[in-house]
């Protein structure tokens, strides 16, 4: 099949593609190891859901960052399923929410800085880690999100990360966005992992509701969502949807035709 190893470090995990677009063929263990791994040597973590890799497929500053990033974790069961078509028996959807809770909650060993969102989100996630986790550190957190960051602005938020120098640095901006923020400024990171996880911080103080497991591992978050807010869906994901749902046989085929 089609797996291909990561071009820029051998220590990256192999990937697949869809639409040119980079899918990491990981699991939740795999990708700690690989996150741990990389803390002193600095880099940056994606989670690339349905969504993201439409509009990576069609951006070519968005499909770079993802190129460059240590994981393109896939955050959707679809990518998962595309995955396991192309023979990655391990691949696991790996959803920003459980990312950020299971580091957060399941080891000690980690330090934390939580970069996006509002003071009042970030400090109900405080309380919250904390509470499961009391030997949690959290060296710091950014000031509250801006529709878009100055120069200076950047320069002050990772001057406060350097002081601080954390382990894991969780940026909430957005899909698309915070990747493409990452790897324009991992020049200035002195160390540490940067992980985009979108609207995970709101995910885990549970103002976004979770859908049931079944319902995750039936694919039908999208069903969920559909209903919580059909407008907006229809809007905003069913296009990028129907084009990913129109591509899909297409790259299974292409995938194989290339292996042989």
């Amino acid at each position: 099949m089609n797996i291909l190893k990561a071009q820029r470090n051998s220590r990256e995990p192999e990937h697949i593609l869809f639409k040119k677009v980079k899918i990491s063929n990981i699991n939740f263990p795999e990708a700690f190891t690989a996150i741990r791994n990389n803390i002193d040597n600095k880099g940056y973590v994606c989670l690339v859901d349905v969504g993201v890799v439409i509009m990576a497929s069609k951006d070519d500053e968005l499909r770079q960052a993802l190129w460059e990033s240590l994981l393109s974790i896939p955050d959707g069961v679809p990518l998962a399923w595309y995955g396991k078509l192309l023979g990655c028996k391990n691949i696991k959807r790996i959803s920003g929410g459980e990312l950020l809770r299971r580091l957060l909650e399941e080891n000690n060993d980690l330090s934390h800085f939580l970069l996006g969102d509002t003071d009042q989100t970030i400090n109900r996630i405080i309380r919250k880690a904390k509470s499961v986790n009391r030997n949690i550190r959290i060296t710091g957190y950014s000031p509250p999100f801006k529709k878009d960051f100055t120069e200076e602005d950047t320069g002050k938020i990772f001057d406060k990360i350097n002081r601080t120098s954390p382990d894991i640095i969780w940026v909430s901006f957005g899909g698309g966005k915070q990747d493409k923020w990452m790897r324009q400024n991992m020049d200035l990171l002195d160390r540490g992992v940067m992980i985009g996880v979108g609207a995970a911080f709101r995910f885990y103080i549970g103002e976004l509701k979770t859908p049931p497991q079944m319902i995750q591992n039936l694919g039908l978050q999208w069903f969920y969502r559909m209903q919580a807010n059909p407008r907006g869906w229809l809007k905003r994901a069913f296009p990028k949807r129907l084009k990913f749902l129109m591509h899909f046989p297409i790259e299974v085929i292409k995938a194989h035709i290339r292996s042989i």
